[in-house]
């Protein structure tokens, strides 16, 4: 729950960054604005990416958990089978 929390709020801060960009562009003289919004959006991104790479290699390590447990309990079976 807090990762999908985190999630949603790094989403919202790129979809702001992106319209901070477009009005730092439109209304706004000068260059650091404009550099700020991207930077803003490029930190949610990073996040996004470092997350979602996170899930990932957790989903993976669960994964292989699950096998070596029945890996286990097949041998497991299979002594108890044999005596």
């Amino acid at each position: 729950m807090k990762g999908n929390l985190m999630q949603i709020i790094r989403l919202i801060a790129m979809v702001l960054a992106i319209a901070g960009i477009i009005y730092a562009l439109e209304y706004m003289e000068s260059g650091i604005a404009v550099w700020f919004w991207v930077l803003l959006l490029g930190i949610g991104f990073v996040g996004l990416l470092y997350t979602f790479r996170l899930t990932q290699r957790r989903q993976r390590a669960e994964k292989r958990e699950r096998q070596q447990a029945e890996k286990r309990l097949e041998k497991r079976r299979q002594r108890k089978h044999r005596a």
